[in-house]
């Protein structure tokens, strides 16, 4: 039986990859799951990939050569070294083959044999019950409910804050 990511190839990102994430994250489907506006310019994703720091650390998921999906995982400062925050998103075309949860625990494998952190956080909508169902299954829990948290096709919806430990 064929694993449902299968053909899947995950790797750094790099700034070729510009345009590519920039149409996918506002797709429909997509944009109203992610803090992107439908206003994002081409060049704003240019330059957030070129201002990438040492403790960003973002990676792509490429089917048949095409690149179909985004995660990032960033390491807190000073204090917070011990912990990061993750996000991901898939083209709509592609959601529900795996390929969030390979690009996922790509993350979680960096975060725990590289970085050694013992947190890491993310935020998901509370109707986004398919990526908190990802999440749980990955380790992480619900911690609380960020209230009125996020602006999404005229509405302010609400927040899980979950977070994995180790």
């Amino acid at each position: 039986m064929a694993s449902l990511a299968e053909g899947i190839v995950i790797r750094p990102v790099c700034f070729q990859d510009a345009a590519a994430l920039w149409a996918i994250a506002r797709q429909e489907g997509v944009i109203e799951n992610t803090m992107a506006l439908p206003s994002l310019r081409l060049e704003q994703r240019m330059k957030s990939l070129t201002d990438l720091s040492e403790d960003d650390h973002y990676m792509v998921a490429e089917k048949a050569g095409e690149v179909v999906g985004l995660a990032g995982l960033t390491v807190g400062k000073g204090r917070l070294r011990h912990s990061g925050h993750i996000f991901v998103y898939v083209a709509a075309a592609n959601q529900g083959q795996g390929i969030g949860t390979r690009l996922v625990q790509t993350l979680l494998d960096l975060a725990d044999q590289w970085l050694l952190l013992r947190r890491v956080e993310l935020t998901v909508l509370t109707e986004n019950e398919e990526a908190k169902r990802l999440y749980e299954h990955l380790g992480f829990v619900v911690e609380g409910c960020r209230k009125m948290s996020v602006i999404s096709r005229g509405e302010i919806k609400d927040e899980w804050l979950m977070a994995r430990y180790r």
